[in-house]
């Protein structure tokens, strides 16, 4: 990604980790793609809107991470570190370490949000995006209060 990198406020920032059983390029491809990004985080938002175009770079030394790390007016400061590991069913797994701004309050509510996003996000990964017409009522309220709390945040 081009230009100035911002970290997540490492202070108040909810931290989740998952292992996938996928080479980081594939998990990259679910983080950027619009099509991919829809059948996880949300039909309309994507984490990756308006910026230059975002590409997957294998780092020079593969035990270093490859990272996305965007502000975004929908999720806040979001910084996604994938770590290629040895192993798993094409020789290759990921793991995804997500660390994503949390200046509002209710944390235990905005963490498990996250939560169930990187579990849709590994049912997408397995063949399975997200039916969002079936999706519960309580996550949709959940999701629109969080994106509507990132928008009124003040620019840094």
């Amino acid at each position: 990604m081009s230009g100035a990198t911002r970290t997540v406020d490492l202070v108040d920032a909810i931290r989740i980790a998952r292992e996938l059983d996928l080479p980081r390029g594939i998990v990259w491809e679910a983080l950027v793609d619009a099509d991919l990004v829809s059948g996880w985080l949300h039909p309309v938002h994507r984490l990756v809107t308006g910026t230059s175009p975002v590409e997957f770079r294998e780092p020079d030394d593969p035990a270093a991470p490859a990272v996305l790390e965007v502000i975004s007016p929908s999720f806040g400061d979001v910084r996604i570190a994938l770590i290629r590991l040895d192993g798993g069913t094409r020789g290759e797994s990921t793991r995804l370490e997500l660390s994503v701004s949390d200046e509002w309050g209710r944390r235990s509510e905005r963490e498990a949000l996250w939560a169930l996003r990187l579990e849709q996000l590994h049912a997408l990964l397995r063949g399975h995006p997200v039916d969002w017409g079936s999706w519960p009522r309580r996550h949709r309220a959940a999701d629109a209060e969080a994106r509507a709390e990132a928008a009124l945040r003040p620019a840094r």
